[in-house]
């Protein structure tokens, strides 16, 4: 299923494909485009199997996508053909939207139809044995406990929610001997959208479900039952049951700890007679145990999906920050804020020529292998990796988590990147592999600070001079160098030993840049074999 979205001098227009559709000016198209450089029969759209193929018909202003005139092309998802000023946008029906299509929501089942009410909520509240005298409601009871069980077995433990719901679907048509099932989820909007439907034939059927027997379930948390079986007499007042070919409907809703998840709705179109006050009292206990195959199915996917954001934190975020995160006590929302902070940059020197000694192979298993053991120091000292550029690294101490100490971590962080490196480099030179040398540069300064990017791809990061001029200090850096602003060394808590450079100037910084070469912290110790992931310690 898809549809055409016509952007026109007339205005915007959505039209479902069928097997063929002629497109143009002329008010007998079944696509009109009211734009003065549309031919009458400017062109179509037609189904080729699994695909739509738009054709021109020879127009005199012609027909183009991505800027390429075309006669004939297979459409993809998101294709706008440009006719004159006028945008044909072709898109693919998403699986909800198929489904939204499939499932009408109208007025039906007038109140007379109403056969039978079973309040749902509390079900699973099974009285004792010996508490129960009517042996009748015993038996019911077992049954939907033994149906349920049924029903818990054939699912399992499913990740996929929509494997779920067509093992529910099926099962409930099963049992029930109904004609068709639909299963209507709560959304993010508070309101019930159908979320899977199935029929016994096996082949998409249109259905329609009736908004006031959902709100009525909504609203009481009874499963109910129409029936046409008990009506006499024709229903001129409303569509009914019998317009539709319809025997009987039950509704019933999904509720987990009195909430309510969504509703089941089932059709019985055989002759052979409608459901029954017993079915309803069944469906009444199924449901509660599709409600806990539905709450065990998002769990599963939610803590599949913790795991994955975790994993993915972890790569750019400290644990503890990672953490704090996923536990929800931080957010990384779009948008940013001022906060001082201070940057690292580390990049490797003499990269391009390392680069054209040896392989790309060669040299991408070099970075990841630096990049590993540097990530790891880094986040040992609470840092957070903003991002890669090429053989640099740039990270960010005092943001997502406020950090009164943050100069002080860059700087001790810097000095055991050094260090880490010396260690990498006597590996290296054993299986006679060159060193690596890094320079670095920090600054402190207010940026802001933010998730950044498209609803799709976000990424954590800051923006405003102080990042340009730590990059500029990175790049001043010698080898196993590291250079601090101004700014950081006034801002240091500990003591320094470090070597004031001349004042320079440099690209894109306005006035003088004055930088100090660090040699070593006095009292900020770096000792990694007492570093315990809280970073280094104050002696």
């Amino acid at each position: 299923m898809a549809k055409v979205i016509v952007h026109s001098p007339g205005g915007k227009l959505e039209h479902e494909l069928a097997n063929r559709q002629f497109i143009g000016r002329h008010p007998s198209c079944d696509i009109r485009v009211a734009d003065p450089l549309a031919s009458k029969r400017h062109g179509q759209i037609y189904r080729a199997g699994d695909e739509y193929v738009y054709e021109d018909a020879n127009s005199v202003n012609g027909s183009f996508i991505a800027g390429m005139r075309v006669g004939k092309h297979t459409l993809k998802d998101g294709d706008e053909v440009c006719i004159g000023k006028s945008r044909l946008v072709f898109r693919v029906l998403t699986d909800q939207e198929k489904l939204e299509k499939m499932v009408t929501m109208s007025h039906v089942y007038p109140a007379p139809l109403l056969q039978n009410r079973v309040l749902i909520s509390g079900a699973h509240k099974f009285s004792p044995e010996q508490t129960v005298a009517d042996s009748e409601k015993l038996r019911l009871d077992y049954e939907k406990l033994r149906l349920g069980h049924q029903m818990l077995t054939d699912i399992g433990l499913e990740r996929d929610l929509d494997s779920t719901l067509s093992k529910i679907s099926g099962r409930l048509l099963e049992l029930f001997e109904a004609d068709r099932c639909v299963i209507l989820l709560i959304g993010r909007d508070k309101q019930l959208h159908p979320r899977y439907v199935k029929s016994v034939s096996g082949h998409p059927e249109h259905v329609k479900v009736s908004e006031s027997v959902l709100r009525e379930v909504q609203d009481t948390k009874a499963a109910i039952l129409y029936s046409s079986d008990e009506v006499g007499g024709p229903l001129a007042q409303a569509e009914s049951l019998i317009m539709q070919g319809v025997q009987s409907v039950m509704c019933a809703p999904i509720l987990s700890q009195d909430d309510l998840l969504g509703v089941i709705h089932l059709e019985k179109r055989s002759s052979a007679g409608g459901f029954k006050t017993k079915d309803l009292e069944l469906l009444n206990g199924v449901a509660m145990h599709s409600a806990l195959a539905i709450d065990n199915s998002r769990l599963l996917s939610r803590i599949e999906e913790e795991a994955e954001a975790k994993v993915q934190f972890e790569r750019l975020l400290s644990p503890a920050v990672a953490d704090q995160v996923l536990r929800g006590k931080m957010r990384l929302d779009k948008g940013g804020d001022l906060r001082t902070v201070t940057i690292l940059f580390a990049d490797i020197r003499d990269f391009t020529s390392m680069s054209n000694r040896a392989s790309a192979t060669k040299i991408v298993s070099m970075l990841n292998w630096y990049f590993e053991a540097i990530v790891d120091v880094i986040f040992r000292f609470d840092g957070t990796v903003d991002k890669y550029i090429g053989d640099e690294i740039m990270a960010l101490f005092g943001a997502p988590l406020d950090m009164p100490d943050a100069p002080d971590k860059a700087v001790a962080c810097a000095l055991e990147m050094h260090r880490a490196l010396e260690e990498m480099n006597r590996v290296r030179e054993q299986y006679g592999e060159e060193p690596i040398r890094i320079g670095i540069g920090i600054n402190t300064g207010e940026v802001v600070v933010g998730s950044m990017g498209s609803s799709k791809t976000m990424q954590y990061t800051c923006i405003g001079e102080p990042v340009n001029v730590a990059a500029r200090l990175t790049k001043l850096s010698k080898e196993g160098q590291v250079l601090i602003s101004e700014k950081t060394y006034n801002s240091l808590k500990s003591s320094v030993v470090a070597d004031p450079l001349p004042p320079v100037k440099v690209k894109g910084i306005e006035g003088m840049l004055t930088a100090y070469s660090v040699a070593r912290t006095q009292n900020f110790m770096v000792a990694s074999d007492t570093i315990d992931g809280t970073g280094a310690s104050l002696v």
